[in-house]
C-alpha cells in the first residue's frame, strides 16, 4: 500500500512541478516569450559523488554528460547522463527464506544510469568570470543488474539447493540543486554543483528448487540521495 501512495503521488506532482517552473521563469524574466534572446550551448562532463541515505548502500564514484543551454543570464536548461555501478552481496541485502544452517551466497551487481533534466535560474553578474544558480529537475534511474546466488535449506535431512535470480528497476525521481560556473576562458567553464535526489529502486529476488519450486519476493528500496558534481563545460 505504502508503494503505490507513493508513486502515484510522485507522477501527479510532476505536471505541477513543471508548471511552478515555468511560471517562476515567466515571473523572472519579465517579458514575453517571443523577446527572448537565444543564449549559449554548452557541452560538458563530469564527475560525481553519490552518497546515499537511508539505504545499504556504499558512496560511490561515477561520471556522466550533459548539454546545457541558456536562454538569457538569468535562465537556462539542462539535460544529462550519469552512470554508477556498484556490487552488493548477502550482508548489503535482506535474504528472506534463507534460513539454512549454511552459508550463503549471494553478488548483485547493479550498472545505473540516471537521464535527467533541470530548469535553472542563475543569479544576476555578481563577479565576472562567477555564476551561481539554483536547479530544480526530474529524471528517471535506468537499473541494468546481474543478481546470482544459492544456498541450501535443509528438511527431514534432506538437502535442497535453492538458487537466486532476478533485477533491480528504477524509478522517476525528482531533484533541487545549487551550483556555479567559472568562466576559466573564453570558451571553458569549470562547474560545480550539489543535489538532493529523491527517488526509490525495486529489486525482485526469485529464489528457485527444482523440487520444491520457486517464491518470487519483492521490496523497494530507498535511495534519496545527496550528489556532488564537478566538470568542464565548452561553449559554443
Amino acid at each position: 500500500a505504502t508503494t503505490e501512495i507513493y508513486t502515484l503521488s510522485l507522477r501527479d506532482a510532476l505536471p505541477i512541478l513543471f508548471g511552478i517552473i515555468i511560471l517562476t521563469f515567466g515571473l523572472w524574466v519579465g517579458e514575453s516569450a517571443g523577446e527572448l534572446k537565444y543564449g549559449e550551448l554548452r557541452l560538458g562532463a563530469h564527475g560525481n559523488y553519490i552518497n546515499p541515505k537511508d539505504s545499504d548502500f556504499e558512496h560511490v564514484f561515477g561520471y556522466g554528460a550533459i548539454a546545457k543551454y541558456k536562454f538569457t543570464d538569468t535562465l537556462g536548461i539542462e539535460m544529462g547522463v550519469d552512470y554508477f555501478r556498484w556490487s552488493l552481496d548477502e550482508g548489503d541485502v535482506e535474504m528472506p527464506y534463507s534460513s539454512a544452517p549454511g552459508p550463503v551466497y549471494y553478488k548483485e551487481v547493479d550498472r545505473v544510469y540516471p537521464i535527467y533534466f533541470t530548469a535553472m535560474i542563475f543569479a544576476p553578474i555578481m563577479e565576472q568570470n562567477a555564476r551561481g544558480y539554483l536547479g530544480l529537475g526530474a529524471g528517471y534511474y535506468q537499473v541494468d543488474s546481474d543478481i546470482d546466488g544459492h544456498y541450501d535449506v535443509v528438511v527431514d535431512d534432506n538437502t535442497y539447493p535453492f538458487t537466486i535470480t532476478g533485477k533491480v528497476t528504477g524509478q522517476w525521481s525528482v531533484h533541487a540543486a545549487v551550483g556555479a560556473d567559472f568562466m576559466l576562458s573564453q570558451h571553458i567553464f569549470l562547474n560545480v554543483e550539489a543535489r538532493y535526489v529523491i527517488t526509490h529502486l525495486d529489486r525482485e529476488q526469485t529464489h528457485s528448487n527444482p523440487e520444491k519450486g520457486s517464491i518470487t519476493v519483492k521490496d523497494e528500496v530507498d535511495f534519496d540521495n545527496w550528489q556532488i558534481r564537478a566538470g568542464l563545460e565548452y561553449s559554443f
